[in-house]
């Protein structure tokens, strides 16, 4: 999923993003609480039939959670959304009573009589990272800066994107941080192949509709369509005898890929190249080819967030945003993310989850999934590259409501901490108060976690994600094969 790893406290939030007003060269991004509910009895496709809003009027979240819930074990309730809540919540106090970091009686040996808050669970975590994790310096700077160059050129090109410098391209900058960490699923020109034969296939299945290709919703109403369900082509070409015939072009859709969706164990698991390879992903590359489809055929789309998740919002033909959610072809209001995600109020409030972003914050955010893969490919490094990309991004976020940036900045200290700790000939955290400055690293651990909560990030409990996965609104396409074998989806009879 758009999922970002937290390496340091071992959550995902997926991905895998800028400021409005004082950037003039930053597109606007549309605010959801201008959008007011209109009827959608109108047809905005033309002879495309209408389906009722699922973020204004027609199909309410009670709707949408009677029909897409009615299989989870933990949905009872009917009526209102705070009854709904409360079921949710007792589900989540069950799961966690079964979660030893939770549950202090579920902890081994002595820890069995010790009550364990959740700053100690932190405590625990980062321990773990300072026992096992390697030096900041490399024995051989220059092998190092050699080893490491893919990342720094990934980063200034996208920084070149983001100064005006550059022309901003989302597909591109998808590709120039995929390829940083090499073996990538697709050359450069295979990746713009796949995507011209994608975007041709497109505009011909929308002619053939009678869609106007120069209409937003139509143009992301086909982009559904092609990534959820089988769609054909008909083309009229001549043969050498001078007669004419039909070649019938075919495309399956995409499925979701539950084989390592968290990339734990191929990084390459979180790519718009791994996707469009293989046709299968999750929930950061699902999105990530759905934008680069919209850039292509010059629609708009944004990318937004939820707890260890990403999906797309997009204006439809009323002036109204609709979540469409990639990983499933659905269609989900707000409502349904904020009672089934885990996601506070004070998360809403400071737009932490469910808010759009805008082509220059989604670039942004890129820069933030190099660090991610510069962290694990390298740990730390040099200590300067996740403070370069954090400063390459941070300005796209005026309201510094980026999870992703706190999350690095959480590596980064830890990683500065074990430094330390390792200079001193330590590998614990209980050597802290020996040194001033790793009781001041520590100290800005400790900030950046506060800050963190005080955005309104609340841990979903484990396994909650996978539970999520079961269930029809993320289920998908049944999945073909092993997700990692490269396989066309394109078909051609005659």
């Amino acid at each position: 999923m758009q999922c970002l790893i937290r390496v340091i406290s071992i959550f995902i939030s997926c991905c895998p993003c800028f400021a409005f007003g004082q950037f003039s060269n930053v597109p606007q991004t549309p605010q959801p609480s201008s959008f007011q509910p209109v009827n959608t009895s109108n047809n905005n496709f033309g002879n495309i039939p209408s389906v009722p809003n699922p973020n204004g009027s027609g199909t309410t979240a009670a709707d949408i959670m009677r029909q897409a819930s009615s299989n989870i074990p933990f949905y009872k309730a009917e009526g209102d959304t705070r009854s709904t809540q409360q079921v949710n919540e007792d589900y989540i106090r069950q799961r966690m009573a079964k979660d030893p970091a939770y549950n202090p009686s579920l902890r081994n040996a002595v820890s069995n009589n010790t009550p364990i808050s959740k700053d100690a669970e932190f405590y625990r975590l980062l321990n773990g990272v300072v026992t096992s994790s390697r030096p900041i310096k490399s024995s051989n700077p220059q092998e190092f800066a050699q080893q490491t160059k893919p990342y720094t050129d990934a980063l200034e090109s996208l920084k070149a994107m983001l100064s005006g410098k550059k022309k901003l391209s989302i597909s591109e900058a998808y590709y120039t941080m995929e390829q940083s960490w090499g073996t990538p699923y697709l050359t450069k020109e295979e990746f713009k192949s796949i995507l011209k034969e994608s975007t041709d296939f497109i505009r011909e299945w929308m002619r053939e509709n009678k869609l106007n290709i120069k209409d937003n919703a139509a143009i992301n109403h086909a982009i559904q369509k092609f990534m959820g369900e089988q769609l054909s082509i008909a083309k009229t070409i001549k043969t050498n005898d001078g007669k004419q015939t039909y070649e019938v072009s075919g495309h399956q859709p995409f499925s979701y890929d539950f084989n390592d969706n968290k990339g734990a164990q191929d990084h390459r698991n979180f790519f718009l190249t791994k996707c469009l390879a293989t046709g299968t992903g999750q929930c950061n590359s699902m999105p990530a080819v759905y934008l680069s489809l919209v850039e292509a055929l010059d629609g708009s789309a944004y990318l937004a967030m939820a707890p260890q998740h990403s999906l797309i919002k997009y204006p439809d033909g009323n002036g109204n945003l609709r979540n469409y959610e990639a990983t499933s072809n659905w269609s989900i209001t707000n409502e349904w993310y904020e009672d089934n995600m885990f996601i506070s109020a004070p998360a809403l409030k400071n737009q932490l989850y469910l808010y759009p972003y805008n082509n220059k914050q989604i670039v942004a955010d890129i820069v933030l999934q190099l660090a991610l893969g510069y962290h694990r490919k390298f740990g730390a490094g040099d200590g300067r590259f996740a403070l370069d990309c954090i400063n390459a991004a941070k300005p796209y976020f005026p309201k510094n409501n980026n999870l992703a940036i706190y999350f690095t900045y959480s590596n980064f200290y830890g990683a500065l901490l074990v430094e330390e700790l390792h200079a001193n000939g330590s590998t614990s955290l209980d050597d802290i108060q020996k040194s001033p400055k790793a009781q001041k690293i520590y100290a800005q651990w400790e900030a950046n976690e506060d800050t963190i909560k005080a955005l309104g990030y609340v841990d979903m409990p484990k396994g909650m994600y996978e539970e999520l996965l079961k269930y029809d609104e993320f289920r998908g396409r049944k999945q073909q094969g092993d997700g990692k074998t490269k396989r066309n989806l394109f078909i051609k009879t005659k």
